[in-house]
């Protein structure tokens, strides 16, 4: 159901149209799938499984400093004259950034009107695809020593929840250095209610009332 948008049809009618299949696009267009409504994601950039030696651990600063025209980062200066980088491809911000995992603090989702059940199941039904404990390596190693050694504390250990003092969370580069992005999370969607169509800009949105 991942398509270039060439071979889109001149009209076609979806319930749901989700503008961008990033870190929240493509889990939201998933869940709505399998809901059997009918969706189409719209996405600027290519698909992350193209040159999967593109989000290997070992590729990651090439990858997020490559600001050539076709490549999958895009280089930006925020309002406050701030340089950085942004993703331009399914998957969003987990196709370049860091890859680090954790839970949003409880006091974060009451003060945000957030179910905490709903809040946990979502945690779960993310992690169970693209999130992953560790390896020990040594700068890590060396950081969360470091921390501990100032008095950041308590020693957490391993951990996806939100706390104070030091411990070792996510991610979502599993043990052999592949990158899990929230692309993967397209696996959740019904394939005969999604469409997700690659290289699609979208220049104006009307509503009608």
């Amino acid at each position: 159901f991942i398509q270039e948008a060439t071979s889109a049809p001149e009209v076609s009618f979806y319930d749901y149209i989700v503008i961008g299949g990033g870190t929240a696009g493509c889990p939201l267009a998933a869940t709505l799938s399998a809901r059997d409504a009918k969706v189409l994601v719209l996405e600027r950039g290519g698909s992350p499984y193209t040159n999967t030696t593109k989000i290997r651990m070992e590729n990651f600063i090439s990858t997020l400093t490559d600001n050539s025209p076709n490549s999958i980062s895009q280089s930006f200066i925020s309002e406050d004259r701030v340089p950085g980088n942004r993703a331009r491809v399914l998957g969003g911000g987990t196709v370049i950034n860091v890859g680090f995992y954790s839970r949003a603090e409880t006091l974060f989702l009451k003060e945000a009107g957030i179910h905490e059940a709903l809040a946990n199941e979502s945690y779960e039904w993310v992690e169970k695809k693209i999130v992953y404990k560790p390896g020990a390596f040594q700068w890590q190693t060396a950081v969360r020593n470091g921390l501990l050694e100032v008095g950041v504390l308590p020693d957490n250990g391993f951990t996806y929840a939100h706390l104070n003092g030091t411990k070792t969370s996510g991610t979502i580069f599993d043990k052999n250095g592949n990158r899990h992005t929230a692309a993967d999370l397209l696996e959740y969607a019904n394939p005969t209610m999604i469409k997700v169509y690659l290289h699609a800009v979208v220049h104006k949105i009307t509503f009608t009332t």
